[in-house]
């Protein structure tokens, strides 16, 4: 049989629309439930809780991914594919139904481990179903799908918050859930190794008391963020001395903090947070600081991924004419001055064209260094470990979106407090009800938005040193492969 020439080569497609269906499943969800954060909020009221609806769900999916990393490798992908997808979108319609804030974090909670566990799934085929040099492009075209659905899921969100309401932005899950099963139910692959479906829950429990800490430190920034950066440090101790003598961690310490393993983590994961920082609250900013309808709001969260699409697929077009190291920090050196940029445009408050330039530009650095980095990550590995070591990067980009949410939460709703002690006022304004302080917390929201892109773009440039290190450990493999050519 010829080699396939493409991901969508006959003897691969089966396989491709099985993994890109669920791409487009998380896709969609994570893109419209931002878009409707202001009208869930102006429904279920909770606005306190509001950062959590996304933070929750983000903690739990990169808790979810690690999990599944082992359980990729023992019992194959087609297996976790199926309890996936399942899990996610019983959850969805748990969402949907939920009447109130607390029960949507809960759902929302749920949600987030089918979401982990559809990342592992779907990042851990990829290595395994295509041959090394369609790679590349078959991490691009997960990030096209991405991009795709980042063009139809604020449509689908506009219409649905038009017409009907956001609730169905949770129930259009089920019928896409039914697809992605039907798609992928035989043709993803077993287990590459031999069939171990045992999780370290202990660690597992250690790997998620210290995420949970952390989130909630970010979250709350006062002094009571001392004591839960305290017991992540605890958990983060005990943790390393348990994987030390276990024989099977749920994340090897040698994926973590041996080359080129830690520079991807510690890079890319404080890439996403300072990117995901400004990102997920562009719907409050659009709606609570320049008064925007349904549609524009919901829009707005199309520029970032459409961005990052453009970037992952310049990535994996230009993987094989310039190092993948290079194209990570490329990365790194468009997406900080873009973060810097965007603060300047809200503080000056400069037309909204401008802030959706920023987040575009700041979304294609993030595509091209996390495609790159996948990449390189994958011809790092060797196939019977690959579960277990994109699991491992998964967590780190996990807690990278989780750090970020739960940061650009806590500095919105700090801002907003400054001016507006009463909460329930930024409820009003998000729901469109007239307040006499309206004014004030709109200004609230946008210094907060605007300081999120100030922070996150520090964020961003703490990582980068992480990326220069792994540059420099991989420059002898650099020099070799050019004597050879």
């Amino acid at each position: 049989m010829s080699e396939p020439s493409g991901v969508l080569s006959r003897q691969l497609l089966p396989a491709s629309i099985a993994i890109f269906t669920t791409v487009a499943l998380v896709a969609f969800e994570g893109l419209a439930v931002a878009a409707a954060l202001p009208e869930l909020a102006a429904d279920l009221g909770g606005v306190g809780l509001l950062p959590w609806t996304i933070t929750g769900f983000l903690l739990t999916s990169g808790i979810a991914t690690a999990i599944s990393g082992p359980l990729v490798d023992g019992v194959g992908t087609r297996t976790m594919f199926r309890w996936a997808v399942g899990i996610f979108v019983s959850a969805s319609v748990a969402a949907a139904l939920a009447p109130t804030m607390h029960l949507m974090v809960a759902a929302r909670i749920v949600q987030g481990a089918g979401g982990g566990m559809i990342s592992a799934v779907g990042i851990a085929a990829v290595g395994l179903v295509y041959p090394r040099h369609l790679v590349g492009r078959a991490f691009a075209a997960n990030a096209t799908v991405w991009g795709v659905m980042s063009v139809a899921a604020p449509a689908i969100a506009a219409l649905m918050l038009t017409v009907l309401n956001w609730r169905w932005i949770f129930l259009v899950n089920l019928p896409l859930g039914l697809a992605a099963l039907l798609a992928g139910w035989r043709v993803l692959p077993g287990p590459a190794g031999r069939r171990d479906g045992r999780v370290d829950w202990l660690g597992a429990a250690m790997v998620g008391t210290a995420t949970v800490g952390m989130a909630i430190a970010v979250d709350r920034l006062d002094w009571s963020s001392l004591a839960w950066l305290a017991a992540v440090v605890i958990a983060a101790s005990l943790y390393v001395r348990h994987a030390r003598h276990h024989k099977a961690p749920i994340v090897r310490l040698e994926h973590l903090i041996r080359q080129p393993y830690s520079g991807l983590a510690l890079g890319i994961g404080l890439m996403v947070a300072g990117a995901i920082a400004a990102e997920t609250y562009i719907p409050l900013y659009v709606r609570g600081a320049l008064g925007a309808g349904s549609a524009l709001t919901a829009w707005s969260v199309l520029f970032f991924t459409l961005g990052w699409t453009t970037g992952a697929n310049l990535s994996g077009r230009l993987i094989g004419r310039m190092a993948e190291s290079s194209l990570t920090v490329g990365g790194f050196l468009v997406t900080i001055p873009a973060l810097v940029t965007l603060w300047g445009v809200v503080t000056f408050d400069l037309p909204a064209a401008f802030v959706f330039l920023c987040l575009y530009l700041a979304g294609s650095g993030v595509g091209t260094s996390t495609n790159s980095g996948l990449t390189l990550l994958r011809t790092a590995t060797p196939d019977d470990q690959l579960g277990r070591v994109t699991a491992a990067h998964q967590v780190a980009r996990a807690q990278g979106f989780t750090i970020g949410a739960a940061l650009g939460g806590s500095v919105i709703l700090l801002a907003v407090a400054r001016v507006v002690p009463d909460l329930e006022t930024v409820r009003r304004l998000l729901a469109g009800e007239s307040a006499d302080i309206t004014s004030a917390a709109a200004q609230g929201i946008a210094d907060g938005f605007g300081l999120t892109a100030l922070v996150g773009a520090g964020v961003v440039l703490a990582g980068l040193p992480a990326i220069l290190r792994l540059r420099k450990y991989l420059a002898p493999a650099r020099a070799e492969r050019r004597e050879n050519r």
